[in-house]
């Protein structure tokens, strides 16, 4: 049983999670695996790496930062889907007012690439590049990728990109090869991106979001999903790469189940348990990740249920 705390002494934490830690996860996972990455290609598979280098503790947090700015500009432009989801309530139910929200986004923007700006070009020009595909793009008008199907997806694999090279770039130069390291990563990544225009496809299509899902049906979402799968895997093979083929491997029955049964529930876990997967193996590359996955996912749990008495993050996909 959840230790309860008075409502009245969260609401200050309103302000953090309108940044929406629990998506933190997947920035984390694909931004350390590119880090990991780097050393892969150099010769070194990084494990058990107990040092804590707090120059790239720091970066991870401006980057986290990062994410959050542009998880609060989408969560402005889909005010009206998320309450028909009934999901994201601090703004869509007004808990923050939307014009504070944006000025905090925007603070937060302006001081992520100011301090990647001062580390070097390379980085400066990665995180902006986020910023212009994931605040921008992705959300704004006359583009709106998060509406479309085709570039919906082409956003996602495109942020998933750029957090992997992000990570790459901290963790030492620019090589052209990560562009064939992060390969697997990014069918891995799209694979999950694909499967969650499903849970939401009936509020999107009330609000004429033509998700991929609403577009093309979910068979094809979950078999394209699928494959994307497959194929990482089969070229995290290729590359020798131990720290994508793993999960990978692991992922695959829930994908093959899924595949077979087109029930929600399978797709469900096959959109939650993978990420997992690749931080467990991430979690052996750089143990102090744990403990950070740990703090996020209970202190996430820890607020929701207090503040909203909502059971959320969760592995559970059925009662």
């Amino acid at each position: 049983m959840m230790l309860k705390i008075s409502e009245k002494y969260l609401k200050p934490l309103d302000f953090l999670f309108i940044l929406r830690p629990t998506l933190f996860f997947p920035i984390w996972i694909i931004t350390l695996a590119g880090y990991s990455a780097y050393f892969t290609v150099n010769g070194t598979v990084v494990w058990w790496k107990t040092i804590i280098d707090w120059q790239i503790f720091f970066n991870f947090c401006i980057l986290t930062l990062s994410a959050g700015a542009t998880f609060i500009f989408n969560q402005l432009q889909d005010i009206e889907t998320d309450k028909d989801n009934q999901k994201l309530f601090l703004i869509s139910e007004n808990y923050i007012r939307p014009d504070l929200a944006k000025k905090i986004a925007f603070v937060l923007t302006g001081i992520s690439l100011f301090v990647f700006l001062i580390q070097g070009l390379h980085l400066f020009f990665a995180l902006l590049m986020f910023f212009i595909v994931w605040g921008y793009l992705y959300n704004y008008p006359p583009f709106a990728w998060k509406d479309k199907a085709i570039m919906g997806v082409i956003a996602n694999l495109l942020g998933g990109m750029i957090l992997f090279l992000i990570g790459w770039l901290m963790a030492g130069e620019y090589q052209s090869w990560v562009f064939i390291q992060m390969v697997p990563y990014l069918l891995a990544w799209g694979a999950v991106a694909l499967l969650t225009t499903i849970p939401d496809q009936e509020g999107d299509a009330n609000h004429d979001k033509n998700t991929f899902a609403v577009k093309y049906g979910e068979k094809l979402t979950i078999w394209l999903a699928a494959s994307w799968v497959v194929i990482g895997f089969i070229i995290g093979m290729k590359i020798n790469d131990p720290i994508i083929t793993h999960p990978t491997m692991l992922s695959l029955p829930l994908f093959i189940i899924m595949v077979f049964t087109l029930k929600n529930e399978w797709v469900l876990r096959s959109i939650r348990f993978p990420l997992l997967f690749l931080a467990i193996i991430l979690c052996a590359q750089f143990p102090y990740f744990f403990l950070v996955i740990l703090i996020n996912y209970y202190g996430a749990k820890f607020y929701y249920i207090n503040r909203f008495n909502l059971d959320y993050p969760t592995f559970k996909v059925e009662e």
